[in-house]
């Protein structure tokens, strides 16, 4: 088909713990994604979809991009308002089963309306897939305003690193029988994330929701053997500020029940206001406070529980988990002797979790101090430095935003490869062989 060729029918979809983000058209790099949504459903009651069923349609605004989307949701939002004024396929409706709501229409729901609320990802793994399947359908309908049963588009799913080849094959089976794909890629993102910083060999530290992986690349090829991962991740720096801030009886006495929320520890972690201490040994004015504005109010936190809440990824105090620096120097030191130079010179970190102020330069600190001096024995072949890689600045629209590098890597690879029938598996293809046949194809 012709249209397979267009890149402005290629279809990114990178699936995230926490947040999944989409685009259609690749054809101009420099854009943001479109679509950023939280990767939880909500199950409706059983009572609530049949009064539904004989009910007026609820206005699409229900369905529309999640409001923590940042940039690129006006665009979205002007697809999304086009879809809804065109009549939606039989085939675009979700099938018979149970009532799922997503992104904004999941936010605003009444709590008595809902069965359930579960997250469609669990430590990068599927939690569910008929969740799963609904969720990509409200994706790709609801957000992205495209037609199933003329669906043209070819996709990209940027995917969490060891997935199972079962779950290759279940991913496969929901993209050609329920969103109709015409073809699709899978790709890993620790390998996307270094192409989006523009190499080819490197250690790729994926800091996510639930999990921190640290992912040796050599010459484009993910060394699967030498993944090193770790729990400690954004859920727990969350959880853990919202006990350092729980203990702080002044900030405590400004909330009705003296209950510090999660949501307002999440908030407080997503402002940008914590850090990493270079230092982590001192404390400097540890009882200064910062203003945070927080649902119309404005609260005041001290200096040391901003310090204090990210120190957790670098030191944990699980004794079962591995300071940051020592799962890094493991992943690179299950990769052959030749090749571990160029890791450590490529370092790349990207995530949702990366963001915290002065991360790169404690973590380079510690390598160079601790990790690195303690590895003499192979002096002749392994580097003595370290070198972190960003997003290039030739991609001027995708400044300040170096942790979703995999995004980008993501829409570099569509462009080659979803125009190649030696890279993506096509609806034949799949007719043929099966779900199985994803495991023949490769970029």
């Amino acid at each position: 088909m012709v249209s397979l060729q267009r890149e402005e029918n290629f279809v990114i979809i990178e699936l995230g713990s926490h947040t999944t983000k989409a685009m259609q058209d690749v054809s101009d790099v420099n854009k943001l994604p479109t679509v950023h949504i939280r990767s939880r459903a909500g199950i409706v009651k059983q009572e609530e979809t049949d009064n539904a069923e004989h009910a007026p349609e609820a206005n699409g605004d229900s369905m529309s991009i999640d409001e923590t989307n940042t940039e690129g949701q006006a665009a979205a939002e002007q697809t999304n308002a086009t879809s809804r004024d065109k009549p939606a396929d039989s085939s675009d409706q979700d099938p018979a089963g149970p009532n799922y709501v997503f992104g904004s229409a999941l936010d605003s729901a009444d709590g008595d309306t809902l069965e359930a609320v579960v997250d469609v990802f669990k430590n990068g793994f599927v939690n569910d897939w008929d969740v799963l399947s609904a969720f990509l359908r409200h994706i790709v309908t609801k957000e992205l305003g495209l037609h199933i049963i003329r669906n043209t588009s070819g996709f990209l799913f940027s995917i969490p690193a060891l997935w199972p080849k079962t779950d290759l094959e279940n991913l496969t089976q929901i993209a050609f029988e329920d969103l109709n794909a015409p073809s699709i890629m899978v790709v890993e993102q620790s390998l996307m994330a270094a192409y989006g910083n523009n190499g080819l060999t490197g250690t790729v530290i994926d800091m996510g929701h639930d999990t921190v992986t640290i992912t040796p690349i050599v010459d484009s090829a993910v060394q699967t053997h030498s993944i090193a991962q770790s729990t400690v991740a954004g859920a727990v720096v969350t959880r853990h500020l919202q006990q350092l801030l729980q203990a702080d009886d002044e900030l405590c006495a400004q909330f009705t029940d003296k209950q510090v929320p999660l949501v307002f520890a999440e908030a407080l972690k997503e402002s940008g206001k914590c850090r990493l201490q270079l230092l982590p040994d001192r404390a400097d004015d540890a009882e200064e406070r910062q203003e945070f504005e927080y649902d119309g109010k404005t609260y005041k936190i001290k200096q040391e529980t901003l310090l204090q809440a990210p120190e957790i990824m670098m030191q944990p105090t699980q004794e079962a988990q591995m300071p940051l620096a020592a799962l890094v120097r493991q992943a690179v030191l299950g990769c052959d002797l030749d090749k571990r130079a160029a890791l450590w010179e490529n370092i790349h970190i990207v995530g949702g979790s990366s963001r915290f102020g002065d991360l790169q330069e404690r973590l380079q600190m510690e390598l160079e101090s601790t990790v690195l001096p303690a590895s003499n024995i192979f002096a002749l072949s392994q580097t003595r430095d370290t070198q972190f890689h960003s997003i290039p600045e030739y991609f001027i629209g995708w400044g300040g935003y170096g942790h979703w590098a995999a995004f980008l890597g993501a829409c570099l690879a569509a462009k080659v490869a979803l125009a190649d029938g030696r890279h993506f598996v096509s609806r034949s293809d799949y007719n043929d062989s099966g779900p199985s046949i994803i495991h023949t194809k490769a970029f």
